[in-house]
């Protein structure tokens, strides 16, 4: 049976860190993936966020300099391809573009 992920949208400072771990307790069901947005949001070419925007070197020392919000939904999909339900928690402004950028 297909199941749908759970995506949790929230705020920083929410405590939805601590709500994330209680479903990292149920390994034999779910597959956590922590905030899997921010890469593309700081480093990748699509990057919205500016923390890093003039740091090229930064960037690419992350290791995450060519993701894009295309191969983190990717990753998303082989990760759910693996049988157990995925469980998403990342910061709804990771996804959602600024208002000025829209």
């Amino acid at each position: 049976m297909t199941h749908n992920p759970i995506f949790v949208a929230t705020h920083p400072r929410a405590c939805s860190t601590a709500f994330e771990r209680v479903f990292m307790t149920q390994r034999d069901t779910l597959q956590t993936i922590h905030e899997p947005f921010g890469d593309a949001f700081y480093y990748g070419p699509e990057r919205m966020g500016t923390r890093f925007e003039s740091d090229e070197e930064a960037r690419e020392q992350s290791g995450f300099a060519q993701s894009t919000f295309k191969t983190i939904l990717e990753r998303i999909e082989r990760e759910a391809a693996e049988g157990k339900r995925v469980f998403i928690k990342d910061m709804a402004y990771y996804v959602v573009p600024p208002e000025d950028q829209n």
